[in-house]
């Protein structure tokens, strides 16, 4: 009677909590038979797990041991003790070694998933549940904790992706998306990456499963969409586009971006020259005759133009017109003894300043009558003088010439 007083008596079965909970009933999936001594005792000592008694729960697992070795359930029931105690490292050899000899043992299975999930490896735990729960007679607890993981790896995955660069963002997103297929707001992300990626057909792909829902008429899709459009060079219907989103937008913002592109639509439609010059980095006087004739409307539209005077360096091709219209209307200068006027000559910022003074006396503008400094009388700033000028910034000084002289 003394020695049984001294054996503790197995509690009541208790309901786990916290992450212990989805580590499931160790013989659950075990279908060898083994004798009923071997079962109550396995039994009595996961009560004393559930209960938190760990001490206890060990000495009735020992005494399993000495009686039955080969009895997984029972190792399976120390690596939730492992678990418990934090002892990862412990846990996953055992959990190795059971699953190496019963690779389809069910709660070994869930065991290996949790110890996943412990080691922050959501991905792995994630891909071990859903094979899971596919199957017959698993408990509740694991379609459970696979809805539970689906939702955290997900989160994982596109949170990373926030504020990714594009080549980092979008195969978090494409993962993302195998784990949550029908996340739109995933979806949308991913296409806008791909679409600053200038991925454009895989980011239309991505988005087509969204254009036959009530998502296909938000503002977010109908703007990448449009830059779609834009990337495949399709100006026009991106413009029709922006024109409905700026409609319904008192931010400005879609205003600003279909002028954007009204200007590139209107630049892929120009002569190759004009686009050359633009984007050249140092400018030649070639380059800038092409840029005077299609920024300054009183040139290009001039009329009664005067024979030119001869140059020997003007050779046939692109920018030949431009190049002859500055000479005749005196906007370029050809030498006197050498006959040229130099068309490869760089530009700098001193001779750009000198040729919109005579651009702007010449066509007349009213600004520039008897003042001693015509550009700053015109509201002009001119750029640096000894160094070269870029397109852009020779563009964009002529497009003010252009609106002094009207």
């Amino acid at each position: 009677m003394l020695l049984a007083a001294c054996v503790a008596t197995p509690p009541p079965a208790v309901s786990p909590q916290g992450e212990s909970r989805y580590l499931i009933d160790p013989r659950i999936g075990w279908n060898i038979a083994v004798p009923s001594a071997i079962e109550r005792r396995l039994d009595a000592a996961w009560r004393f797990y559930l209960a938190g008694d760990l001490a206890n729960a060990r000495t009735r697992l020992a005494e399993i041991s000495e009686r039955q070795p080969d009895y997984a359930p029972a190792d399976l029931a120390r690596v939730a003790i492992d678990i418990r105690e934090g002892k990862v490292t412990s846990a996953r050899s055992a959990i190795d070694r059971i699953l190496g000899r019963f690779p389809s043992y069910t709660a070994a299975e869930v065991y290996a998933a949790e110890l996943d999930v412990a080691e922050n490896r959501l991905r792995s735990a994630y891909d071990r549940y859903r094979e899971l729960v596919g199957r017959t007679q698993v408990p509740p607890a694991v379609s459970a904790r696979f809805a539970e993981l689906q939702t955290r790896l997900f989160d994982q995955l596109y949170g990373a992706a926030l504020n990714a660069a594009p080549p980092q963002a979008i195969p978090l997103l494409r993962e993302a998306l195998t784990v949550t297929p029908t996340a739109t707001a995933a979806r949308l992300l991913l296409a806008q990456k791909l679409i600053a990626a200038r991925q454009f057909d895989e980011a239309k792909r991505e988005l087509d499963p969204m254009l036959n829902s009530t998502a296909a008429d938000r503002p977010e899709v109908q703007e990448a969409l449009a830059e779609i459009d834009v990337g495949r060079g399709r100006y026009q219907d991106a413009i029709v586009r922006y024109e409905r989103l700026a409609r319904r937008d008192a931010t400005g913002r879609y205003s600003r971006r279909l002028e954007e592109i009204k200007e590139q639509f209107a630049a892929a439609n120009m002569p190759p020259q004009i686009v050359a010059a633009m984007n050249a980095e140092t400018l030649t006087r070639g380059d800038l005759a092409v840029l005077i004739y299609w920024n300054v409307a009183s040139v290009r539209f001039a009329q009664d133009v005067p024979t030119p005077p001869i140059a020997i360096d003007i050779s046939d091709g692109p920018g030949r017109d431009e190049i002859v219209r500055a000479i005749a209307l005196g906007i370029f200068t050809v030498d006197p003894i050498t006959r040229r006027v130099y068309p490869e000559q760089v530009v700098t910022g001193s001779a750009l300043a000198r040729v919109a003074t005579r651009i702007l006396t010449l066509r007349g503008a009213a600004c520039a009558k008897h003042a001693d400094n015509v550009l700053d009388s015109c509201g002009i700033a001119a750029p640096p003088p000894d160094l070269p000028v870029s397109g852009h910034t020779a563009a964009a000084l002529l497009t003010q010439v252009d609106k002094a002289i009207k």
